[in-house]
């Protein structure tokens, strides 16, 4: 063999040991999808108890906004103390938006006046509770209550949140939220910690094919979904917003809310995707772990 030749063959061979030998490239892992499933409006009917009872065991749900004046709270609160693994907030009530359907504060009315109707239930609307200028100090009072009432029957509360955005409807009212959520140390959901997701006004017969799309789509990062879920009962059908953006055949739409939510197709594509289902005590957990390290 020529002499170049031999050098040639021993250069390619220590090239190629080389490459094998070296250390690979960093290779930069994609951030996650995480979904956290916010379904809203526990304690507010029987129905609704259930339906989320249904979401937690068979689908994708993974946290629950509490009424804490609602009709039904005692059961739902019960149900949380069964269920120590759920993730539960505080939905913050201003107002109760049902005809026929009323709630009232959870302190006395004596000492709330301001935040409510003549007949001593909160109003209906968003518009109708600001159009009576409601005292910012008997709104923190009645907000705290709510907290209080929910950790006194042992739930453990995770975040808080606003039912009908009511609470944080002027940078007055919101500021009352934020100052709570430190002194409570929860953080607030409402879509700060992620994109926001929504099925609320698709139509009843479509809530589980937008959901599919919505989540065929999702990028990495943090996202929250947050649904209504329910029952098609007879005590549902009763139920009319008094909001005149309020849904009609409210049953309807509820119940198909807890199909999608616990539909083999949206598991499947959950699966499929590796999206991970997350609720805030896991986040806090992380945030906590992130600062030790």
């Amino acid at each position: 063999m020529k002499k170049h030749s031999l050098f040639s063959v021993i250069f390619f061979i220590l090239c190629f040991l080389g490459t094998m030998c070296a250390p690979p490239p960093e290779i930069k892992e994609e951030e996650p999808i995480r979904l956290i499933v916010r379904g809203d409006d526990l304690g507010m009917t029987h129905a609704t108890n259930m339906a989320v009872k249904k979401a937690f065991e068979e689908g994708i749900l993974t946290c629950s906004s509490i009424i804490v004046p609602a009709p039904w709270f005692e059961m739902a609160a019960r149900m949380c103390r069964e269920n120590p693994d759920w993730c539960i907030g505080v939905h913050l009530t201003l107002n109760g938006e049902w005809r026929d359907y009323r709630w009232k504060p959870v302190l006395p009315v004596t000492e709330v006046p301001s935040l409510v109707d003549e007949e001593g239930y909160f109003y209906q609307t968003t518009e109708a509770f600001l159009a009576a200028k409601p005292s910012l100090e008997e709104v923190e009072e009645e907000l705290r209550a709510q907290v209080d009432l929910a950790l006194k029957r042992q739930i453990n509360v995770q975040y808080i949140d606003t039912h009908m955005g009511t609470a944080r409807a002027t940078p007055e009212l919101h500021a009352i939220v934020k100052r709570m959520s430190l002194d409570y140390g929860v953080p607030i959901s409402q879509g700060y910690e992620g994109d926001r997701l929504s099925i609320y006004e698709v139509p009843y017969h479509q809530k589980e094919k937008a959901l599919a799309e919505m989540l065929k789509q999702l990028g990495p990062g943090l996202w929250l979904l947050i649904v209504h879920p329910g029952l098609d009962t007879p005590e549902e059908r009763a139920l009319e917003d008094a909001n005149p953006e309020g849904l009609k055949n409210i049953a309807l739409h509820r119940a198909a809310v807890t199909e999608a939510l616990t539909s083999k197709k949206i598991k499947k594509i959950v699966r499929r995707r590796n999206i991970r289902l997350t609720d805030y005590r896991k986040l806090f957990v992380q945030k906590e772990s992130r600062n030790d390290s």
